[in-house]
C-alpha cells in the first residue's frame, strides 16, 4: 500500500462516512433487538455483528472515497473524440419529432401540461422555424427550444395574463414572412435530457449557443424586439435573469401561474451572450447552414 493510500484511509473523510454508515447499521440492529426481544444473542454473536458491521462500513466508505486519477470520461471529452460532427440544431416540422419533444417536455416538466402535439403540428403548418430540436446521430431528440412569433392582439392578452400558452390557437401564429416584422416574440420552452449528467450540462450549453444562432439567423435583421419567456423553474429563472432578462409580470394574477420575463434583443447583447459561452460549431451543426441553394430559394419564395 502506498503513502497515499495510507494517507487517504486514516483522512477525515473516510472515518466520517464509515462512522455515518456503522452507527446506522448499530441503530437498526438496536431498533430490531426492540421490536423482538425474544431473540437473545451471547457476547460472542454480538461481537461479530459489531464486527461486521464496521467492516461494512469500511468497506461503503472505501467505495465512496476512494482517490481517482481523472474525472469522469464524460466531463473530460466533449463529445465522441472525432473531427465528424456529431449534434445537428434544425428546425423539424415532422410527427415524430413533435411526438420526442412532447415526451422530453413531460419528463423535464413533470408538473406543467404540455402542448398537445396535434395542435403543435397545427402551428407548424403555418411556421415551420418554431420549433429547433437538438438531435444525436442517432436521430434522438436530446433538447429543443421552440420560439411563438404571435399575433399581436393576441400577445397583448398574454402579456396581460388573461390568456396563457394553452390558448394559442394557428390564427394566432403568423407566417414566417409576418414574423420578419414581428416586434415581440415568445420563448415557449427550452429543455435537454438529463439536465443533472455532465453530458446534460454540455447539451443545455449547446442549446443556448444554438438559440443565439437561431436568433442572429431568424430575427435579427435587424435585432429590433423583445423576447418574452414564462419562468416555469427555479433553474429557468436564474437563466433568464443571467442573461438579463426583466422581470414584467409577476406570476400572481396570470393564467399560466408563471412570471413573465422580457430582454431588448440587439446585436450587442447577443455577441455578448456568445462570448459568455463556448463555440459548439465543431461539435454541433446548425440546419439552416447546411441548406442547399434549392432549398433555401424554397423558403424564400415561402416566406412571400
Amino acid at each position: 500500500m502506498s503513502l497515499r493510500q495510507l494517507r487517504w484511509l486514516i483522512s477525515k473523510q473516510f472515518f466520517i462516512s464509515w462512522g455515518v454508515v456503522f452507527a446506522a447499521l448499530i441503530g437498526l440492529l438496536a431498533a430490531l433487538a426492540t421490536l423482538f426481544p425474544q431473540v437473545r444473542l451471547n457476547l460472542y454473536t454480538s461481537l461479530f455483528v459489531v464486527g461486521l458491521s464496521a467492516l461494512f462500513g469500511a468497506g461503503y466508505a472505501f467505495r465512496e472515497n476512494r482517490p481517482v486519477p481523472l474525472p469522469s470520461t464524460d466531463e473530460l471529452v466533449p463529445e465522441p473524440f472525432s473531427s465528424t460532427r456529431r449534434l445537428i440544431a434544425h428546425c423539424s416540422t415532422t410527427r415524430e419529432v413533435v411526438l420526442q419533444v412532447n415526451s422530453l417536455a413531460k419528463r423535464v416538466y413533470p408538473g406543467v401540461r404540455p402542448l398537445p402535439p396535434d395542435r403543435y403540428e397545427q402551428w407548424l403548418m403555418i411556421n415551420g422555424n418554431i420549433l429547433l430540436a437538438l438531435m444525436n446521430a442517432n436521430s434522438e431528440v436530446i433538447g429543443y427550444f421552440d420560439i411563438f412569433p404571435l399575433q399581436p392582439e393576441f400577445f397583448n392578452f398574454f402579456l396581460s395574463g388573461q390568456f396563457g400558452e394553452h390558448d394559442i390557437r394557428r390564427e394566432h401564429i403568423l407566417a414566417p414572412g409576418q414574423a420578419r416584422f414581428a416586434k415581440r416574440l415568445y420563448l415557449g420552452g427550452i429543455a435537454v435530457a438529463d439536465p443533472s449528467s455532465a453530458r446534460g450540462k454540455r447539451h443545455a450549453s449547446i442549446l443556448v449557443w444554438s438559440l443565439l444562432k437561431y436568433l442572429q439567423n431568424f430575427y435579427c435583421a435587424p435585432c429590433d424586439r423583445e423576447l418574452y419567456a414564462e419562468a416555469v423553474t427555479v433553474e429557468g429563472e436564474r437563466l433568464l435573469k443571467r442573461f438579463n432578462f426583466r422581470l414584467v409580470s409577476p406570476a400572481r394574477g396570470r393564467k399560466d401561474s408563471y412570471p413573465l420575463y422580457a430582454s431588448q434583443l440587439s446585436e450587442d447583447l447577443i455577441n455578448h451572450a456568445l462570448s459568455e459561452i463556448p463555440d459548439w460549431s465543431r461539435i454541433c451543426s446548425l440546419g439552416w447552414e447546411s441548406d442547399t441553394p434549392k432549398q433555401m430559394k424554397r423558403k424564400r419564395q415561402h416566406v412571400r
